[in-house]
């Protein structure tokens, strides 16, 4: 995903502030600035002015080009200057903003004129008009942040995992989310199914989950989910103190929905496939949240549910073509420290390829 995607940023216009001054040590006038132009440091805008000039790669301003140098005045709470910043580089212009003393604020003479990207000059004649410049564009960058997200979770599935790990309910669940916005959600062989919607609460990017149909799970995951999206296809979603995180995965290999098995058939139209039951064990243990097995414990599989209660007839774990297509097998897993066996049933289908 692109970087714009990443940042989940501020996208601000403006352009080049200069002012009229002489030597601060001198008691001539330095400068005009109108009162009502201050831009105090705790204001929004101040905060917004500071997210342009960050640097950092994942937060770079892709709207506007600032227009150097120029000169920054500093005030103080009585509208005294007490600094003059001459601003050359977006990196200086962050550092200068950042060491702004608490209660001081920043002159801007207007008008300001900025270089968009494609070359035309916007003009900006004073402190309302900037704020305006600045909302426009924020919109116009969710507009592309909450697109790319969208198109984002469609490709390939994602994968849940816990910051606590004492919580395991939804270890290694899977969303599998459609272009029109629906998902199937997978969890331990179960399957629920629901819609998702995209979109920002001022600039906090959101998802809001719903399940179709009533149930622990529903009651779970039907919220507006704070999102957080950060390198390497990660995402976290937060709703009050629940925290969970959604990988993205493409390799089928690497994750599980349910226990059905398919396989590419050995001669075209025979429906007759050869099946290795043993790759399919770390699916069996993840979907049904067991134990590891230990070199102690078996596991093995059946063609009926009486041979595996019996142990009769066991199938070979690394070949096997199936006898009718869909085909039913029985998996019986007996783990040493328990009398109790456990029995899963699993489906496997020969289709073509």
């Amino acid at each position: 995903m692109k970087e714009n995607i990443l940042k989940i940023g501020l996208c601000v216009l403006i352009g080049m502030i200069t002012f009229s001054c002489s030597d601060l040590d001198d008691n001539e006038e330095v400068g005009t600035v109108d009162l009502v132009n201050l831009i105090e440091k705790e204001s929004e805008l101040f905060d917004l002015i500071t997210r342009v000039a960050d640097e950092d790669a994942e937060k770079e301003i892709t709207c506007i080009k600032f227009i150097y140098s120029f000169t920054l005045l500093e005030y103080n709470d009585i509208v005294g200057v007490v600094a003059q910043h001459v601003i050359s580089s977006d990196s200086q212009f962050s550092y200068v903003l950042e060491g702004i003393t608490d209660g001081n604020s920043i002159g801007i003479s207007f008008p300001i004129q900025s270089q968009l990207e494609n070359g035309e000059e916007f003009l900006i004649q004073n402190k309302e008009e900037l704020k305006q410049a600045i909302d426009d564009c924020v919109l116009e960058e969710q507009l592309v942040v909450a697109g790319n997200c969208r198109q984002l979770l469609q490709e390939c599935v994602w994968v849940v995992s816990h910051e606590d790990d004492t919580v395991d309910t939804y270890e290694n669940a899977v969303f599998d989310i459609a272009e029109d916005g629906t998902f199937k959600f997978y969890n331990n062989g179960a399957v629920f199914e629901g819609t998702r919607i995209v979109y920002f609460i001022e600039d906090e990017l959101h998802i809001n989950m719903a399940f179709e149909e009533t149930s622990d799970t529903a009651d779970d995951w039907s919220f507006d989910w704070k999102t957080e999206v950060l390198p390497d296809n990660i995402m976290n979603l937060t709703n009050d103190d629940i925290v969970f995180t959604l990988t993205q995965e493409c390799e089928e290999e690497n994750y599980c929905t349910e226990l059905v098995f398919v396989e590419c058939e050995d001669v075209v139209g025979s429906e007759i496939s050869e099946f290795v039951f043993e790759e399919y064990i770390p699916c069996i243990i993840e979907i049904n949240d067991l134990d590891e097995l230990t070199m102690d414990d078996t596991i093995a599989f059946y063609e009926s549910e009486v041979d595996a209660n019996s142990q009769s007839n066991p199938l070979s774990l690394s070949s096997y073509q199936n006898t009718t297509n869909v085909q039913i097998i029985y998996v019986r897993i007996d783990y040493t420290m328990s009398t109790e066996f456990i029995l899963i049933p699993i489906e496997i289908q020969s289709i073509s390829c």
